[in-house]
């Protein structure tokens, strides 16, 4: 297996490189990491160069945050459309390779994107939230909305860096991201000696990434990081025999389901995402089981069994 990846950008080479790692291991999934490995490594790379949080910090109030309000709760993230015709200069070519099955409609994309790129960049950036798709002829809502979140990705998620320092040092205990208000859509556990704030166990402490910007934050590990339910009875995992070091936190209150990597065993640690793919199949699983996830993400479609990349 050997993805076609940026050598500029750090992240990026190890993208590719736990890809390769992971569809050895597991080759029933080489072809999904395949799929996916150049498209997540280009996007590291766009979130290298990106400028991210332009202009004076966001004004928010410490307080509040610490009671619960996110940084952006009040302005959101900065528009990042005029940034997408550029991405997407980068981007499309790469989907097109890996996504096959998607080669007309990212043509399509790719003669809009040139022939008026910015009503193009502005229908994509709003396709993830909506089903008008009027300027994008002949592409379907669903391929513009998961066309226009990949695009989006690696300039909000460089936003959230930059903005990080700001509230890195503030306390926050709340199931949503610090940064956007979002919902978590991947986890681990980390080994970490600190204060006993947080019950770590043998499993080590539990960070949370959030499935809109990527932001990581630390949260109780008995505890649903959805509904904030802590009743033991009603909070359980998914994981396989082979694997056992990757499952899905399911909660039966809120019926929800949250992938997570127990680092604390692991010589090396996966990129996040590429540990995401390689457990779609804990992933498939729970949604057979009648869980939904917390966050969309880039993979959940492949969960619910469209055509393949």
């Amino acid at each position: 297996m050997t993805p076609d990846c940026p050598s500029d950008s750090d992240e990026a080479r190890t993208i590719c490189a736990d890809a390769a790692r992971l569809g050895r291991e597991i080759p029933a999934l080489a072809s999904l990491l395949d799929g996916f490995a150049p498209l997540l490594a280009e996007q590291a790379a766009i979130k290298a160069e990106a400028p991210g949080w332009i202009g004076d910090a966001p004004d928010f109030d410490p307080e509040l945050f610490c009671k619960g309000r996110p940084l952006l709760a009040e302005t959101g993230f900065q528009d990042v459309t005029p940034d997408i015709p550029l991405a997407a200069k980068r981007i499309l070519p790469v989907m097109a390779r890996c996504f096959p099955g998607l080669g007309a409609e990212i043509d399509a994309l790719a003669r809009a994107m040139s022939t008026d790129p910015d009503r193009t960049a502005a229908a994509l950036a709003d396709a993830p939230r909506t089903e008008d798709v009027g300027p994008l002829a002949g592409v379907s809502p669903e391929t513009a909305a998961f066309v226009g979140q990949e695009l989006v990705r690696p300039l909000i998620h460089r936003q959230a860096e930059t903005l990080s320092p700001l509230i890195k040092d503030l306390p926050w205990r709340f199931t949503v991201c610090p940064t956007c208000g979002g919902h978590p859509g991947f986890s681990w556990f980390q080994k970490l000696r600190e204060e006993a704030e947080y019950i770590t166990g043998h499993g080590g402490a539990r960070y949370l990434r959030c499935g809109e910007c990527g932001t990581w934050w630390r949260y109780k590990r008995v505890s649903c990081p959805g509904c904030g339910n802590e009743d033991p009875s009603g909070l359980s995992f998914l994981r396989s025999t082979e694997r056992p070091y990757e499952r899905a936190d399911v909660c039966a209150a809120c019926n929800r389901y949250l992938l997570c990597l127990d680092t604390t065993e692991l010589i090396h640690i996966p990129h996040p995402d590429v540990a995401a793919l390689a457990m779609m199949p804990l992933e498939i699983t729970a949604r057979d089981r009648g869980y939904q996830p917390f966050a969309g993400h880039h993979r959940s479609a492949m969960a619910d069994g469209p055509d393949a990349p």
